[in-house]
């Protein structure tokens, strides 16, 4: 156990490869405290579930409102309250706590549900393929910037009916939207995300404000319009509804982003692999199945934050009140008494299904079934247009972008045969 004293996420290496770390910590303290981090680590599958429904003594919106504020936080809230719409408060979002949380969630599941969804794969597939036209006789691309990054941000961008010109803009603020959580970097540049999230609140703002006076079909008039059965509070308030479309924009770029990033990694990596997929007979079964083992191999969010209500007890373990808790997704996708050989891309895994990317119990990620759809039309695109993909660095030389809340490839060099 001495080994374990010092153990730490908080460490740009092993956040970069933390599959080492979870394990030891899955076998010798699948509840351990780290020190640099004060917060306890859930690490085995079983744990992580227990404690993803422990919503009487786990908050989801503590989690983040007080364990993920670097020590500057105090300075940007109130410079994003005299300059902006106020600080980005996760307690205005789905990450809330019941029973508030039942009520939004209802008022957005019609926008992700699974026929609304597979309505929206053509869309989906011809913006993959517009991504890809842009490259695809070029015989070298960076996968990562130039396709993983643009089908989520132009799909949000279509999904809002925002236009598909400020696709740059998107994608710096979605990165400083996400950053704020990291709990790293500067003093200055925790400012630049701040200045950076404000741009998109004014953005959101008046397209809100737009929709009201023209509303159409897209998501924002959706939400706006939105009612549910309840006689106090029937309709998203406008406290509600910015941050709504703000964590639409923040969780569905980023993390996509870094999915199909990852499918595209072990593309380019496996030629049989790319192969089975591009000659199967039954090939949207199969890119289903790739896409939940790639989610599950390379999880996406590695952890998340809780924030103990009161005392409470996680695998065996006390937690006193007030401790910062973190769920970690990406070691639950490694446990081996779950998904043996977890090190393993096994596409005919018979519970890859079962994985925690989404997360787990009733803060599931809404937006689920649309981070799938992207990705299987991501690498259906690919396959079907090209004869081969090959990296152009070993694939152990991948640059990594990594935090505590976000894992994904920097960049992808790849060599395209057509």
């Amino acid at each position: 156990m001495h080994d374990l004293a010092n153990a730490t996420l908080f460490n740009p290496n092993v956040l970069n490869h933390p599959y080492a770390l979870y394990k030891k910590l899955r076998h010798e303290a699948p509840v351990h405290f780290d020190e640099q981090l004060q917060a306890y680590l859930v690490t085995r599958y079983a744990d992580v579930q227990q404690a993803a429904r422990m919503t009487d003594e786990l908050s989801n919106e503590l989690g983040f409102d007080k364990v993920m504020r670097s020590e500057w936080q105090d300075e940007i809230d109130e410079m994003m309250w005299r300059e902006g719409f106020g600080p980005h408060i996760i307690s205005n979002t789905l990450q809330v706590d019941p029973p508030k949380h039942a009520r939004r969630r209802k008022l957005l599941n019609n926008s992700f549900n699974a026929r609304t969804v597979a309505a929206m794969e053509p869309a989906i597939y011809q913006v993959a393929m517009d991504s890809l036209s842009a490259f695809l006789h070029s015989g070298e691309a960076d996968l990562m910037r130039e396709y993983a990054l643009p089908i989520p941000i132009v799909t949000i961008c279509d999904l809002l009916n925002f236009p598909r010109d400020r696709i740059e803009e998107m994608s710096l603020w979605a990165d400083s939207a996400v950053a704020q959580l990291s709990m790293t970097g500067t003093r200055e540049e925790a400012f630049g995300h701040a200045r950076n999230v404000m741009a998109l609140q004014r953005f959101v703002m008046n397209a809100i404000d737009q929709r009201r006076e023209q509303p159409g079909d897209d998501l924002i008039s959706q939400l706006i319009h939105a009612k549910i059965d309840d006689a106090e509070q029937p309709c998203l308030t406008p406290e509600e509804l910015m941050p709504m479309c703000l964590i639409v924009v923040a969780g569905g770029i980023d993390t996509t982003r870094n999915g199909i990033a990852w499918g595209c990694y072990n593309l380019a990596k496996d030629p049989e692999l790319f192969s089975l997929l591009k000659n199967a007979e039954d090939q949207d079964k199969l890119l289903k199945q790739f896409v939940e083992e790639t989610l599950r191999q390379q999880t996406v969010v590695p952890q998340l934050p809780r924030f103990a209500k009161k005392d409470c007890e996680i695998g065996g373990v006390s937690v006193p009140e007030g401790s910062s808790v973190f769920l970690s997704w990406g070691s639950a996708n490694h446990d081996e008494q779950r998904f043996p050989e977890p090190e393993k891309l096994d596409i005919f895994r018979k519970n890859a299904g079962t994985h925690a990317a989404f997360g787990a119990g009733i803060h599931r990620c809404i937006g689920n079934m649309l981070a799938r759809m992207e990705m299987k039309c991501a690498f259906k695109a690919l396959l079907n247009n090209l004869e081969t993909v090959d990296l152009l660095v070993a694939s152990a030389d991948v640059e990594l972008d990594a935090s505590l809340v976000l894992r994904g490839p920097a960049s992808l060099p790849c060599r395209l045969q057509v």
